[in-house]
Order: C-alpha cells, then structure tokens, then sequence
C-alpha cells in the first residue's frame, strides 16, 4: 500500500476502520474480554472487507467511481506539495534507515530528511481533509459503496453497528 493510499484511506470518514496494529496484537496483560471483542472487530472488519471486495468486482460503475476519487485525491496531494516522487524517497528513507545503525551521522541526516518529508505528507493530509469537493465526493462514493454492500448482503448495517460498539468497548 503506497503512501497516498494511506494517506487516502486516513482521510475518509469510512463506515468501518481498519484493525490497528494494536489489535492485531493485544499484550499479554489485556484482559479476556477486551481481546475477545477485538477479535470479533477484527472479524467484522474481515467479513465487511469481503463485501466491499465482491461488491467492487460485481459493479464496474462502483470501481469507476473508485477510481476516480482515488485519481481527485492524488491530484490533491500533489497540488499540496507531496507528488509521487516524494512519497517514494521517504519510502526509500525510511527503509534505508532501518538498516542503519541509529547512532550515526548517516541515520540522524536521513531521519532530519524524513521529518521533513513527515511534514509535506501532513500538509498533503490536511489538504486532502480541508478540500470540500474531495469530501463530498467521498461522501457520495461511501454512500453509493454502503448501498451496493447492503444490497449484497443485508446483515452489513448490523455489523457496522457491532464493529462500532465493539470499538467503543476496545478503547
């Protein structure tokens, strides 16, 4: 996943998260209950992300619609100061400076250049966030997304609602 598609992702208002990294793996110290539910979300989340996936495929104009807020976005990002170009050097970067040692020269210049790299990619996500036109055509497509989905399989409205329950419980 590119980073404009991070980036893409993070600035939607979409009808159901992704799992964190945290949920993915709960510390041992967790209790049973909060596990539980995060395994369930994550199920939720799992059997959501099917629907949407079959849903994409069955319906060209839906993939359309994709593709062409995908397209709006990375023209918001790049008039914001983050082409493709930079989005691959911090990429670059950041693989670089894992393989360096953290107490040299090389690796404090190359985490000096990814803040600055940080920084585009926040302003690009402000920007992203900021530009009416982009959201509601988000808007449009999650609409037009969730409606497919129900169609598809009725039981998604429930599980968006569990999902969100679920969340509130995890946190």
């Amino acid at each position: 996943m590119t980073l404009k598609t991070k980036l893409f992702a993070i600035s939607l208002v979409t009808l159901f998260a992704s799992a964190t990294a945290h949920a993915n793996q709960p510390p041992v110290s967790q209790q049973p209950a909060k596990v539980t539910a995060q395994q369930k979300a994550m199920q939720l989340q799992a059997k959501l992300a099917n629907v949407q996936k079959q849903v994409i495929k069955e319906k060209p104009e839906l993939k359309k619609e994709q593709e062409n807020l995908q397209a709006s976005f990375n023209e918001v990002v790049t008039q914001a100061g983050f082409p493709k170009e930079k989005e691959e050097k911090l990429v670059a970067i950041q693989k670089k400076l894992q393989q360096a040692d953290p107490a040299s020269e090389e690796a404090k210049a190359m985490q000096a250049e990814m803040q600055k790299y940080q920084k585009d990619f926040m302003k690009a996500r402000a920007a992203v966030m900021s530009n009416e036109e982009l959201q509601k055509q988000q808007e449009d497509y999650q609409t037009s997304l969730l409606t497919a989905m129900v169609e598809k399989e009725p039981k998604v409205k429930v599980w968006i609602q569990e999902l969100n329950s679920l969340r509130g419980q995890t946190q």
